[in-house]
Formats: structure tokens, C-alpha cells, sequence
């Protein structure tokens, strides 16, 4: 069954190839839209900020998008753009460039936990000014908190979502109840947190089969492909996981 509303899901991102389309496209393995993402991820169209690279947000799409699909792939466009010189001023070297080896590297950063870190508490560290590192460094701390409940989770989106992320090393237990209430509030919850919670429920019993028929129910009601990119990306993958 699982296999059946999988391959609805790479359908429903490859009904379209034009503008931020081809990013869904890009994950859901379209050879054509690959070539294309490619071309804008070319070291040398990236490092000289050129019409085919730009715009500079675009850049972190594409690499995200290569790495549901071809994982292998980016790991190779990384080497390539380690090897060009850089002066690390943002004012000389390409924004573009820089960009795509940082969002890059933390697609293919692996970070663990150490047991003999300092401990923390969920309750503690719920703020809304979480950088990325500091998700890190926690994440390399054991959590003394070992149940979550859905108003922990709540706390935690309600500061941004970020938190969630440092839970990918721990071995805590989430309230399988918590999926389901963020598996029928998609749209509000947003695609990078319902991506994060896609992850999590991997771990649990949960029934995955109901994070595709939801994304498969407001799928045709969207936009903006924007609004499903991350959520769909960890459908489309089960190996894939939001970047460091």
C-alpha cells in the first residue's frame, strides 16, 4: 500500500517541470528536471553569480532537491566546489558558490551524540533565537527528557521548530498522537517542521501512509510548490533528512 501511494506522490510532483516545479521534480528522480538543476549547480556558473545560477535562494533549493534524488551526485558537485579558490571575503568571492557548499555540507554533515556531554532539559532550551550550531551542540548532549508530549512538540514549533531537530540523536519516545494531529494540519504546520516530524515518525509504530494521504489531499490545492517541497522530499526518500 505504502508503495502504491508512493509512486502517487512521485506523479503528483512530476506533473509539472517549469519554475520551482522542477524542484519536486528534481527529488522525484525526472531525468530532464535533474539536467536542469545541474546545469544552475555547474561550479562555473556559480562561481561567476550567472542568470543560469541566480537567484541566490534558489541555489539552497536545487541542492536540497539533488539530495533526495541523487545523493551521490552532490557529494561529487561538493568535491568540485571544495577545489576553487576562495579569499573568504563575502564581498570577492561568489555568493552563489558559497551558498551551495554550505547548504552542501550540512546535507551530508553527520553529527553524533556524545553520552559523557552535559545533559539538558527540553523545558530549558525552548527559545525562538536558536542558530543551527547551537541545534547541533545540543544534539551532541544527551536529552534527560525521554518522553515528549504533543504540548512539548507544540512548545517547540511555537519557537520556530528548530529544536526539533536536535532530537535526530536522541533516544527519546514521542507520543504517536503528535504525528497525527501535525499529519492533519499540513498546510498550517508548514513543510520544514512536517518534514522534521516525518523523520521522527520513522522511529515509531506510526502509520506512514497517513503523511501521504494528506500530502496527497492538499496537493492539488497548492500554489506555490514551496509550500510541500520539504514534507514531500521526506516522503519521496525515507533515508532523506532535513540538513544540519
Amino acid at each position: 500500500m505504502t508503495n502504491s501511494l508512493l509512486e502517487q506522490l512521485k506523479q503528483a510532483s512530476l506533473q509539472r517541470i517549469d519554475g520551482r516545479w522542477q524542484l519536486l521534480a528534481t527529488a522525484a528522480g525526472n531525468e530532464e528536471s535533474i539536467r536542469q538543476t545541474l546545469r544552475g549547480l555547474d561550479v562555473n556558473e556559480l562561481r561567476l553569480d550567472t542568470d543560469i545560477a541566480l537567484p541566490s535562494n534558489l541555489v539552497e533549493d536545487r541542492v536540497l532537491a539533488l539530495s533526495v534524488s541523487r545523493p551521490e551526485l552532490l557529494r561529487n558537485l561538493l568535491n568540485q566546489w571544495e577545489m576553487e579558490p576562495r579569499t573568504g571575503d563575502p564581498y570577492l568571492d561568489s555568493g552563489c558558490l558559497d551558498i551551495a557548499l554550505k547548504t552542501a555540507r550540512r546535507c551530508l554533515m553527520v553529527v553524533e551524540i556524545d553520552r559523557d556531554a552535559e545533559p539538558w532539559l527540553w523545558d530549558e532550551h525552548l527559545k525562538p533565537t536558536y542558530m543551527k550550531e547551537t541545534i547541533r551542540l545540543l544534539a551532541r548532549r544527551p536529552l534527560i527528557s525521554k518522553v515528549l508530549t504533543q504540548n512539548d512538540i507544540e512548545n517547540a514549533i511555537l519557537c520556530g521548530g528548530n529544536l526539533l531537530l536536535a532530537l535526530r540523536t536522541q533516544e527519546v519516545q514521542i507520543e504517536e498522537s503528535v504525528f497525527a494531529h501535525y499529519a492533519d494540519s499540513i498546510i498550517s504546520t508548514g513543510p520544514y517542521v512536517t518534514a522534521l516530524l516525518i523523520e521522527l515518525s520513522r522511529r515509531t509504530n506510526f502509520d506512514s501512509r497517513v503523511w501521504f494521504e494528506r500530502i496527497l489531499e492538499v496537493f492539488p490545492t497548492i500554489s506555490d510548490p514551496l509550500d510541500l517541497t520539504l514534507s514531500t522530499y521526506a516522503l519521496l526518500n525515507d533515508q532523506w533528512v532535513m540538513p544540519w
